[in-house]
C-alpha cells in the first residue's frame, strides 16, 4: 500500500497538473514548447502478456487543441533497480498513446535519491537512451512570494516541504497557499508540510496557525483550530507521526497505523512524534 509520502506529491499534481511546468522549466531547465493548458492523461501502460504497467501519473500540455508535450510522472522514495527497466516502458507507451513528444519526470524526497536516478538509461540500441528529469529538494523551485503562492498553491506546498527548514519565507508563503485551495485539500497539505520539520520550523509553522498571530484571508485557521478543540489535538499529532515516518521512507503497516491512530493519550503521541525522527523502523516507536 503506497505511503502518504509517496501519494501526496502525486495528489498535488492530480489536483493541479500545471505544477509540472515550473518543475520542468525551473527545477531541471527543460525547454517547454508553447502551450495553453495542462491536464491529466492516462498513465496506464499495457503490453500483450497482458501485464499492466502503470506510472504514478501523466500530464499532457496542449497548445489550443494540439498536444505538444506529455509528462510521465513518477514518485520515488527508495532505490529500485527495476525502475531502469520499467521507466522506458512507461515513456514509450504514453508517447504512443498520446502521440506527441514525451518526457519522464521523477520526484524524489532526498537529494541522495535524486542523484541515484539522475543520468541516462541506456536501452541497448546504439544512441538510444532515456534520461529522466529528476527533481529533489535542492532543485525544487523556491516559492517565497505570497502572490506566487496564491496563484500556484500546490507548487508552494512542494516548496515549503523541500525548503521549510532553512527558508522560513516558504512557510509564510504556504500559509497564503492554503488560503487559495479548497477545504478538501487544506488539512492534508498542511500536515504534509509539517511532517519532518525541524523543531524551529515546526514551531514557526504552528505559530502561524494561531489565528491571533496571522492575518488570515479565509477561515481555514479558525476551522482547523475549532476541529482541534472539538476532537482534541491527538488526531492531528497521530497523523503527523504517520506522515513523518512515511517521509523518512518507512512503510507504515496497517497494524502500526491503527495503533497510532487509536491512541488517545496526547503525551504518548507527542513522545512518538519525537522518537519518529530517530527510530530505525516504525516498530521502534513502541519500544
Amino acid at each position: 500500500m503506497p505511503s502518504e509520502e509517496h501519494e501526496i506529491p502525486l495528489k498535488i499534481i492530480r489536483n493541479a497538473p500545471e505544477v509540472v511546468i515550473p518543475l520542468l522549466r525551473d527545477a531541471v531547465g527543460f525547454e517547454l514548447p508553447e502551450y495553453t493548458e495542462a491536464s491529466m492523461t492516462s498513465s496506464e501502460c499495457t503490453d500483450s502478456k497482458p501485464r499492466v504497467y502503470t506510472s504514478d501519473g501523466a500530464v499532457v500540455l496542449r497548445n489550443g487543441t494540439e498536444k505538444v508535450l506529455a509528462v510521465v510522472v513518477e514518485r520515488q522514495h527508495k532505490q529500485e533497480q527495476d525502475k531502469f527497466w520499467t521507466w522506458p516502458v512507461y515513456h514509450a507507451t504514453v508517447r504512443a498513446q498520446v502521440k506527441c513528444p514525451t518526457v519522464l519526470l521523477a520526484l524524489c524526497p532526498t537529494d541522495a535519491l535524486a542523484r541515484y536516478y539522475t543520468g541516462p538509461i541506456h536501452t541497448g540500441y546504439p544512441g538510444d537512451h532515456l534520461t529522466p528529469l529528476v527533481v529533489g529538494p535542492s532543485n525544487t523551485p523556491v516559492v517565497a512570494d505570497p502572490e506566487q503562492a496564491r496563484s500556484m498553491p500546490e507548487l508552494a506546498v512542494l516548496s515549503a516541504k523541500a525548503h521549510g527548514d532553512h527558508d522560513l519565507r516558504t512557510l509564510d508563503a504556504v500559509m497564503e497557499a492554503l488560503n487559495a485551495v479548497s477545504s478538501d485539500h487544506r488539512a492534508f497539505y498542511y500536515d504534509y508540510v509539517l511532517a519532518g520539520r525541524s523543531d524551529e520550523a515546526r514551531k514557526y509553522l504552528e505559530d502561524l496557525m494561531s489565528v491571533g498571530t496571522y492575518n488570515w484571508q479565509s477561515d481555514f485557521a479558525r476551522e482547523y483550530v475549532d476541529i482541534g478543540r472539538e476532537e482534541g489535538r491527538e488526531e492531528g499529532v497521530a497523523r503527523s507521526v504517520i506522515l513523518f515516518l512515511s517521509s523518512r521512507g518507512f512503510e507504515v503497516s496497517d497494524e502500526i497505523r491503527q495503533r497510532i491512530e487509536s491512541c488517545d493519550d496526547l503525551a504518548t503521541l507527542e513522545g512518538w512524534a519525537s522518537k519518529a525522527a530517530k527510530v530505525n523502523s516504525p516498530e521502534e516507536l513502541f519500544g
